[in-house]
């Protein structure tokens, strides 16, 4: 049975705005299932002007030498998340100089399990556009990431939507499915989007009875410790799969949404987030865990 997740070392980037403040109620709730620690993370760029070496971020300015700014933006990050994380579940506060906030995250997410982060940052990107530092690391970094939507509150978890295509890489997400619903006693919706519209009605009964069949399989194989328990849905829409897993999550209220970042169409552009990845991050206001195949 997959285990990544017990005792997880959480990564939560932050960029001391408020957005990113958001990602942190659902880093601590995941470190309370699964016994982990949250390390706040901040990229930094040090620059020297005619006044000396300074740091500038927002409506925050330090001035020194770059030890000893580094020093203070550590201090920063601990006072910036100290009223927001319970101190049990809170590791050390990490910054790395990088001027390329998502090229940072993605490094040093190696040293991690998970990466948890709002889907937007101080610059206020929408969400049809994301932030561009957390779509980087959603196709770079190894790691399962989660996203963050604006009004997430992922306590407690009742019911959690995981996609498949039946690709060997979209069954990454299914072990994660079932260890968060082992923690939390979840209903999962094990999913599966028909998109073709050139079909007759007994055609697509008939395929959707293949696919019940080998969704069933699926959760047999790969989540067996909750097989039993797990409902799937195979549904029929005219359009693409993303809109298919739009309507559906438009219609039902799930707590999580969770998929592998590549399936059947393999690496999308720019080094691998699949296209229906990408779409749904995007445009759904449910909060997302986005597991790379062989992370």
């Amino acid at each position: 049975m997959n285990n990544k997740l017990n005792h997880c070392k959480i990564i939560v980037p932050v960029d001391f705005s408020d957005y990113c403040r958001r990602a942190f109620p659902v880093a601590q709730e995941f470190a309370r299932l699964f016994g982990g620690k949250i390390s706040p993370f901040h990229a930094y760029d040090l620059y020297s002007d005619l006044d000396g070496f300074h740091y500038l971020s927002g409506d925050m300015r330090l001035h020194g030498e770059p030890l000893s700014i580094i020093k203070e933006l550590k201090a920063t990050l601990a006072a910036f998340t100290g009223d927001i994380i319970d101190q049990a579940y809170l590791a050390d506060c990490l910054v790395g100089e990088n001027n390329d906030a998502a090229d940072a995250i993605v490094k040093v997410s190696g040293q991690f399990d998970l990466v948890v982060m709002s889907s937007h940052g101080k610059k206020g990107f929408s969400r049809m556009l994301l932030g561009s530092v957390a779509e980087k690391v959603l196709r770079l970094t190894h790691r399962p990431v989660i996203i963050v939507e604006d009004d997430a509150d992922l306590s407690p978890i009742r019911k959690i939507l995981v996609t498949t295509d039946f690709s060997q890489s979209s069954y990454a997400a299914l072990p994660y499915a079932q260890e968060v619903a082992l923690a939390t006693g979840a209903e999962v919706h094990l999913f599966h989007s028909i998109a073709n519209e050139h079909l007759d009605a007994e055609a697509i009964e008939n395929i959707r009875s293949e696919c019940l069949a080998k969704l069933h399989d699926a959760a047999e194989r790969y989540m067996p410790a909750i097989g039993e328990k797990v409902n799937c849905f195979a549904v029929h829409g005219s359009d693409s799969a993303h809109n298919v897993i739009r309507e559906h999550l438009a219609e039902q209220h799930y707590d999580l949404l969770i998929m592998a970042t590549v399936g059947k169409t393999g690496l999308s552009h720019l080094l691998g987030m699949g296209s229906t990845t990408a779409t749904l991050v995007r445009a759904v206001k449910t909060t997302i865990m986005a597991v790379k195949p062989n992370a």
